[in-house]
């Protein structure tokens, strides 16, 4: 019932970042609001995950909250992402370049949990060994801050290619119009997509069976 509430709540302030951005922020530039709202759901996202690890607070509301004060800023992001499709698609490709963007920001999730799955692997005492969560020793506490704040480390360095991110609809169709176009570059897209996709699709099901799941490919220990 907790959970549904919560949710019901979430679905409400994530409508009002829509509207937020509709009323007050449609013409500001989309690099600032991503990392107005990047560096706020890493930032509120410590201060939650700190202080559940260092057992400073742990109760199932206090993540609960976690998530409803996402919402705002996810979306925010939504409406940016929504914006950049409709600016950078050719007539008649709506579709296609929707389904592409689609495609990229769903690889993102598998893929970040293969990289982590390896990285991790060499973090003592053992993440993957569900006994010392129970024992919740300090030294394990402060290899599991350890590993969240590498994971933040990412996040922030993600902020770089927003370079490549068109500041505003006017430079989307100005990139659009001048810049080259060559065959090469859409196979240069399709090919590193398809490698990242098989990489992780690999790294993730070797993880799930007990027979692979030790290899130090899947982030186990090595068999």
């Amino acid at each position: 019932l907790q959970n549904e509430v919560f949710s019901i709540v979430g679905s409400v302030l994530f409508a009002l970042g829509l509207w937020a951005v509709k009323r007050y922020f449609l013409h500001m530039s989309w690099r600032r609001m991503l990392i107005i709202t990047a560096l706020f759901l890493n930032t509120v996202d410590m201060f939650f995950s700190f202080i559940t690890i260092f057992g400073i607070f742990r109760n199932q509301y206090f993540f609960l909250g976690e998530t409803v004060l996402f919402e705002v800023p996810h979306g925010v992001n939504f409406v940016v992402s929504t914006l950049v499709i409709v600016e950078i698609s050719e007539t008649g490709n709506e579709g296609l370049t929707y389904g592409l963007l689609t495609t990229v920001h769903n690889l993102g999730d598998p893929l970040a949990r293969a990289i982590a799955n390896q990285l991790f692997q060499s973090f003592k005492p053992d993440l993957s060994d569900g006994a010392n969560f129970t024992e919740d020793k300090v030294s394990f506490r402060w290899t599991v801050a350890g590993s969240y704040l590498l994971s933040y480390a990412f996040a922030f360095a993600s902020l770089g290619f927003l370079y490549f991110l068109p500041n505003q609809k006017v430079q989307a169709q100005r990139w659009k119009n001048t810049w080259p176009r060559k065959a090469v570059y859409g196979v240069m897209t399709v090919v590193v997509l398809s490698m990242a996709l098989f990489y992780g699709v690999t790294v993730n099901f070797l993880s799930m069976f007990p027979s692979t799941m030790c290899l130090k490919f899947a982030g186990g220990q090595g068999c």
